[in-house]
């Protein structure tokens, strides 16, 4: 499980950095043609937005691990060992639940809104082919971000519940979890 967790951050990271990279070309090129050619690039706006959700939802998962996304642990640090692990399965279940919920409807509202096809790539396509250029993609591929994150999220929190019943079967507490490098974001 090891081997795949890493081999997946590292993808995720490679693919983040290019969606930045590619953000930031994109926007460095509008920026060149407005006021260096005074011209505009109708597209790269509508386009930076949609990268901009994508790297941020898939994001999300390394947000989680550094404990970035707001918690609050109060209570479970100031609980005994098993009642604090109980707490933390018991939030993280309830987090799961949350995450799952919003992927099924965020897949649904993806499926029922984004017939369209995308208008920054049909500005684009048609640049580039002219008349002959083939459909864009639709407008569900920018609202699948959120489904697909979500589910990400999820599965990463299921790992934390799966940490979590391991420190109970073998004694260990919240705090024991914390202090291993990669533990569960508390």
């Amino acid at each position: 499980m090891s081997a795949f967790h890493h081999a997946f951050r590292t993808g995720l990271k490679a693919l983040l950095v290019a969606l930045m990279a590619l953000l930031l070309t994109v926007m460095v090129a509008q920026v060149i043609m407005r006021y260096g050619f005074n011209s505009s690039l109708l597209w790269s706006e509508e386009l930076c937005r949609y990268l901009l959700i994508w790297a941020s939802f898939l994001a999300m998962l390394f947000a989680y691990e550094r404990g970035e996304i707001a918690a609050l642990s109060i209570l479970a640090n100031a609980l005994p060992r098993v009642p604090a692990l109980m707490l933390a399965i018991l939030g993280s279940l309830l987090s799961v639940a949350l995450c799952l919920t919003l992927a099924w409807y965020g897949y649904i509202f993806a499926d029922i809104a984004g017939s369209q096809p995308i208008p920054a790539f049909s500005f684009i396509l048609e640049d580039l082919f002219g008349a002959d250029a083939p459909e864009a993609p639709r407008v569900f591929w920018v609202y699948f971000a959120l489904p697909l994150g979500m589910t990400l999220l999820s599965l990463r929190i299921i790992a934390d519940i799966v940490l979590f019943a391991r420190a109970w079967a073998n004694g260990q507490s919240l705090d024991d979890l914390a202090a291993h490098q990669g533990g569960p974001s508390l």
